[in-house]
């Protein structure tokens, strides 16, 4: 009876600190995003003009768009970060590097919206939200991968330092199937930023240029 007490209570506590470990990365992501928008507005005149320049370059050069090559970049770019952030987890030192990961992709996403609503205006919102798509799903991707990745991490230190008596094999085979349903969801993403979002946006081209 006593043992079954104390295994509730040390499952109770693993699920308040993995509670408190997904709270702080959200946390940290939405900060880091917040800071993104204000780096933007604080901007200098000449920062900003180059941030227009490049926005409606980009939105001039959608019919110029080679679907392959950019297709290529966004799978490899994807993959590549998810398969890194993955072994982070497994290195145990590399969580610092998934968390520094995790703000810059949180910054870029809130000084991308921000951008994107100073150069159009009211139809910079609708306009983000629609260009953004992508990387909203992969920053929401990448911080469910950290938060498992940091999860394991954990697990990995006590039973190699503390001799915590885990089935390191069945948390291995976990770890591995949600990399594989990352990937999937990535593949997905890179489909749809590659051509669903370049032709919705060349709808609104003639009005934004």
């Amino acid at each position: 009876m006593k043992k079954d007490k104390l295994k509730q209570y040390r499952n109770k506590g693993r699920k308040i600190t993995k509670r408190k470990i997904f709270i702080g990365i959200l946390i940290l992501c939405i900060i880091s995003f917040i800071i993104g928008i204000l780096y933007m507005l604080f901007l200098n005149k000449s920062g900003k003009h180059i941030v227009v320049d490049t926005l409606k370059n980009y939105f001039g050069s959608l019919d110029k768009l080679s679907y392959k090559h950019e297709l290529f970049i966004n799978l490899k770019n994807n993959i590549f970060l998810a398969v890194i952030m993955w072994f982070f987890g497994i290195s145990l030192f590399g969580i610092i590097f998934e968390l520094l990961y995790l703000i810059i992709k949180s910054f870029t996403l809130g000084f991308s919206l921000c951008s994107l609503i100073y150069t159009f205006k009211l139809k910079g919102i609708y306009i983000g939200l629609i260009y953004l798509i992508p990387s909203i799903i992969n920053l929401i991707i990448y911080i469910i991968l950290g938060f498992f990745a940091f999860n394991f991490s954990i697990y990995l230190f006590k039973y190699l330092f503390k001799n915590k008596d885990y089935n390191l094999r069945l948390l291995l085979k976990k770890y591995l199937k949600l990399l594989l349903v990352s990937v999937i969801l990535l593949i997905i993403s890179s489909l749809i930023e590659t051509f669903l979002i370049p032709n919705i946006l060349k709808l609104f081209t003639k009005t934004l240029i």
